[in-house]
């Protein structure tokens, strides 16, 4: 995205592990493993030079400085980053990840940013084909393909609608590349990141998926195994304290310029 304000840490502040092969689940007491999944502008992007930026590591910075922790960054495929918090191979989520009750089964999650998410966009590109009103219309068109992200709330929702085939990516410029090139006709994404998008790209179009009761996320959560009881109180009072300071809402104006 090329608006972000990036933020640059002083060498050795953080260390970044790319890929899962040296992975352990062993790792130094100071240490605090957050997993993310770059591509996923402005909550976690590479900067020109290949580091990991965005408004989730610069949280996670903060978070561990109050821990008092070195922060270590794994990235990784969104759709490991689950099984790695439960493998005890990362501490903590932070991937710009939807709290919902799915995942509230699963592990604990500490909200940090967003509202309630009542809704999904579906982007196109030059336009919503004519008669297309709701996601059902999409059943009349001749591409029925849409791209969503892997392992993402987005994905699981739009792979409910079976007369759609689902194309599964990695990260949202593959998707938005994918629309322009008409290979999918539609992309799905988190909402807090599509205003940015147009302001960029004013050919992406947009329609509004409403979401069902049991399919609406509760703003973005901070991902933790729930038997590691004394970290989720840690994580909870840090970010209230961040909350309440006004950490979190400087940093939200800082990568979510327009959005």
């Amino acid at each position: 995205m090329k608006n972000l304000v990036y933020t640059l840490f002083p060498a050795g502040l953080i260390t970044i592990l790319i890929g899962l092969t040296s992975c352990s689940n062993h790792h130094a007491s100071n240490e605090l493993i957050v997993g993310t999944s770059t591509g996923f502008p402005p909550y976690e992007l590479l900067d020109p030079q290949g580091g990991i930026i965005g408004f989730d590591i610069d949280v996670a910075q903060k978070l561990a400085d109050k821990l008092g922790k070195q922060l270590v960054i794994k990235d990784m495929a969104y759709d490991s980053l689950l099984m790695s918090l439960k493998q005890g191979k990362i501490d903590l989520i932070l991937a710009g990840v939807s709290i919902t009750k799915t995942k509230l089964a699963e592990i604990a999650m500490v909200h940090y940013q967003g509202t309630p998410l009542k809704s999904l966009p579906l982007l196109f590109w030059g336009h919503v084909p004519d008669g297309v009103t709701t996601v059902e219309d999409l059943a009349t068109v001749e591409n029925k393909t849409v791209c969503a992200q892997t392992g993402t709330i987005q994905e699981s929702i739009i792979k409910k609608y079976s007369f759609l085939t689902v194309k599964n990516m990695e990260n949202i410029p593959d998707l938005i590349m994918d629309i322009k090139h008409g290979k999918s006709i539609a992309a799905v994404l988190e909402p807090s990141v599509v205003t940015a998008l147009q302001q960029q790209m004013p050919e992406i179009k947009v329609l509004d998926l409403p979401l069902k009761e049991d399919e609406q996320g509760f703003g973005n959560g901070i991902g933790i195994n729930k038997s590691n009881k004394k970290l989720i109180e840690q994580v909870q009072s840090a970010i209230q304290q961040m909350k309440d300071d006004g950490t979190l809402a400087t940093l939200e104006k800082q990568w979510f310029k327009g959005v």
